[in-house]
């Protein structure tokens, strides 16, 4: 499952022997850092891998305002020339916001292949940080999914969840446990204060949206999707799904949490996450139009983002990240069995 062979040593040179320890002490030190974490989380496959490069804040800054720009450039720009020219907006929905989902994709192997690390999977693994999930990590990915889905209760039943995974986390010191109840504990308040400044935040204006940006968000109709009926059509269902987890999710997760998030970590210690939460955030800004839906975002950026660095896993933030943007799928799937 973790994608480890096992080792014969009596047909390898006696200089691997030398690899071995060395991966063995990086290893040592990893989890002496995160003792949170199993074998399977902190697997090492190559000795010889290229260290990560350390990016700060504002080289990551860099990262995500070109990544918006991308955005912007196929929404404010590439958007009114299709409808100009007459385009349908199955064809235009593919162009300007399915395309560069799946460019962030190509931009991950791109970045990894710039490092110089091999095209294998136990690599690619390690540095995108695809580790198997222990149970305590797959209960901080179901309290960050309640989290960042919403609802009446959802900051308490994620607290809880956290709680339950704390007590089960028997690889951490309970000091350690305890700061991370209370760390958790003070950011659900904060975020709560944060909901109630939204009639003052909704206010401030940063920018309008341009009519074929807004005709364009419009298609996306509880009845039609991009102007195509749902009833029956379930080809809609799977190739919307399709593209949300190969693109959106797949994108974002390898491109920020995978490539990105660890060279912050190298660059800005264990409060990496924050910074990488609020610049995710401001990511979005090709769709927010006021100071309140960028702010909005912050408290689920920057929670993925802690949880994605404090299990050293990208998986949560894949599975989480899903739930969250699963709301869309679920008008498709009412549209397509309504009758």
């Amino acid at each position: 499952m973790d994608g480890r062979r096992p080792t014969h040593y009596s047909s390898r040179p006696a200089s691997n022997y030398l690899d071995d320890k060395f991966a063995t002490s990086r290893l040592d030190c990893l989890r002496l850092n995160n003792p949170g974490m199993l074998m399977s989380e902190t697997t090492v496959s190559s000795p010889m891998s290229p260290p990560v490069k350390p990016a700060p804040v504002y080289e990551a800054a860099i990262f995500f305002a070109a990544t918006s720009l991308l955005f912007f450039a196929c929404l404010y720009l590439l958007l009114p020339w299709l409808r100009l020219h007459h385009i349908c907006w199955f064809t235009t929905y593919n162009l300007v916001l399915a395309a560069p989902m799946f460019m962030l994709v190509g931009c991950a192997f791109l970045a990894y292949h710039l490092e110089g690390r091999r095209l294998r999977w136990p690599d690619i693994r390690d540095r995108f940080r695809l580790w198997r999930m222990s149970l305590d990590t797959w209960l901080w990915a179901a309290a960050l999914s309640i989290f960042m889905f919403g609802g009446h209760y959802a900051s308490f039943a994620a607290f809880l969840t956290v709680l339950l995974a704390l007590g089960l986390d028997r690889h951490s010191r309970m000091k350690r446990r305890v700061t991370t109840a209370f760390g958790v504990a003070v950011f659900l308040v904060v975020t709560w204060g944060i909901w109630q400044a939204r009639p003052i935040l909704s206010r401030i204006p940063l920018h309008t949206l341009p009519s074929p940006l807004q005709d364009f968000l419009a298609h996306f109709a509880p009845a039609a999707f991009m102007g195509i009926p749902l009833h029956g059509q379930w080809w809609i269902a799977f190739y919307y799904i399709f593209v949300l987890i190969f693109g959106n999710i797949a994108g974002e997760e390898l491109w920020w949490r995978g490539y990105l998030l660890p060279r912050q970590e190298a660059a800005s210690g264990s409060m990496a996450w924050l910074s990488h939460g609020l610049l995710w955030a401001a990511f979005h800004l090709f769709f927010q139009t006021t100071a309140w839906d960028m702010i909005r975002m912050m408290p689920t950026c920057c929670a993925l983002a802690f949880v994605a660095q404090s299990r050293k896993n990208t998986w949560p933030g894949v599975v989480a990240h899903s739930v969250a943007n699963s709301g869309f799928l679920i008008q498709i799937l009412q549209g397509i069995v309504r009758l």
